[in-house]
Parts: C-alpha cells; structure tokens; sequence
C-alpha cells in the first residue's frame, strides 16, 4: 500500500479508516484522508510509541495490520441499511453477517430473503436475528414468526439463531418490562428453548449491559447462551453476570465499510475464524 496522507482518497483511504474503526476509533470512512483522518493517524501513533506526524507510511501500517490480524470482522444489517455489495464483504474484511429477519410476532424484514440467498451463495457466515418484544406477544408466536423466514440451520456456514433483547420503541413499552419483569424473563426463556430445540443449536443473545440490569434486573439462567454484547467504546465491553465473555461484541452502530452503502453497525467475534467456522458449522 502506498504511503497516505492529508489529501489522499479512493479505496485505500477508506480501508485505514475502516481498520481504525475496528480498532475503537471514532473516524468516518469516506475515502478522504482530511483533517479528522490526520488526527486519528496522530492519535494512533501516540497510543503506539510511533512518530506523531499523521502520515500512513510503512510503519504505521505495519503496525497497524498487525493489530487488525487477529480480529474476525462481521456486521449486522436489516431493510433499514442502504445497498449492500455482497461480492464485495470478503475484501472489507466482513466473515459473518447478523441479518433481522423477523420481529415479535407478525414482522418479517422485507430485505431478509435477499439478504439470506445472497449470503449463502458466498463464502460469508450468517446468523438471522429475531428482534423480541415484550406485550401481548407470546413466545411461541415469537418462534412461529421468526421460522416463517425458512433458514435452514443444517446447512454449514449458518450460524445460531439470535435473538435481539434491547429498548423498545416507546416508552411505555419499556416501562411494561420494568413493570412485568419476571414474565419478560420468562417469555425470553421460552422462546430460547423453543428455538434450540427446532434448529438443533443454542441461540445467541444479543443485548446490552444497562439494558440488562435497569430492565430485567440481571436474570441469571442465560449463560449458557452465548453473548452478543452492544458497547460502542474503544475499551472491551462490560459483561451482565452470569457470562464469562463476550462471543460477539458490536463495537459500532455508526461504522462504515466499503460494500455497505450509508453507516453500518461493526462486530468483532472473540476467537479465531476457526473457532467461528465451528460455531457455524463449517467443515462439520
């Protein structure tokens, strides 16, 4: 790669921006090495006792592609994110895609269905994601909508079923949890149980620390389920007891890679490809 600096653009621009992203730093990749590009060189430098001059020459992407190595990158999308360029995820560094697929008992993503055929005809690991709601949306129903999308989990490079416990939209609606706690920890239960027993895998839990605790006031049970933790900072995320470890931590939902047109939420999986090819089934 040849050395980049303030004015520089095109694609080699937006891969250092991308891997300073997926490093914790907060930058936008646009492709144009402006001034907010320079700084965060800058800063990267420091943090790395190299010369502070904002300039990507050979030793800062030395140093550089030897912290990225070792991350498994994925991203997580829905009807909501702009064009993707599927063909285009392997060189942006993308191994898996979380893909919405359905949502409490009646929504499914519209774009799911592309999403699905399309990454299942490349070398890309994907997981479908159930978003659960709470009121008046029984767990078995929850289920029923989320196997109308017809992901077939015996089929390698599938990964477990994930199901997304997060802030609703309003309100009110997450007031009912505070309020009904327990029975919203029983439904998310429920619905796990059914879910590993229909695809033969033990789903995934995506959520966040807070959100755990100040809703559903840290249930125990649900560390046998691996975790999907959502913390955008540039230090590893806050863990909910009851697990260990993170298996998958979103570290952005501002991110930006080229095959994604607009902004799209980063992932980092805590193991090596190999240990993701396992979980999804790969080679099996």
């Amino acid at each position: 790669m040849a050395t980049l600096q303030s004015g520089s653009q095109g694609t080699d621009v937006k891969v250092l921006q991308q891997d300073l992203q997926l490093l914790g730093y907060t930058i936008t990749v646009d492709g144009d090495y402006g001034n907010g590009t320079q700084t965060v060189v800058e800063q990267f430098q420091k943090d790395n006792g190299l010369t502070a001059d904002g300039i990507d020459g050979p030793e800062t992407q030395a140093a550089l592609n030897n912290l990225v190595a070792g991350i498994v990158q994925g991203i997580d999308i829905s009807h909501l994110n702009g064009p993707v360029n599927y063909n285009t995820l392997s060189s942006d560094g993308i191994s898996y895609v979380f893909c919405k697929a359905s949502q409490g008992t009646g929504f499914t993503d519209p774009q799911f269905q592309t999403n699905y055929k399309e990454l299942t005809g490349l070398d890309i690991m994907m997981a479908p994601y159930h978003f659960f709601e709470f009121e008046n949306a029984p767990a078995q129903a929850q289920a029923d909508n989320f196997f109308k999308c017809n992901v077939d989990f015996t089929k390698q490079g599938i990964l477990p079923a994930v199901v997304d416990i997060e802030w609703q939209s309003s309100d009110a609606l997450n007031q009912y949890i505070i309020d009904n706690q327990a029975a919203c920890v029983q439904l998310i239960s429920d619905w796990l149980t059914i879910v590993a027993t229909q695809t033969g895998k033990t789903p995934i839990i995506y959520t966040n620390a807070n959100f755990w605790h100040d809703y559903l006031g840290n249930p125990s049970g649900f560390g046998q389920y691996p975790l999907w933790i959502a913390a955008y900072q540039k230090n590893p995320p806050p863990i909910p007891p009851g697990w260990a470890d993170y298996t998958f931590w979103q570290f952005s939902g501002s991110g930006g890679i080229s095959s994604v047109s607009g902004q799209v939420d980063r992932d980092r999986f805590n193991g090596s490809l190999d240990d993701l090819k396992k979980l999804a089934g790969v080679g099996i």
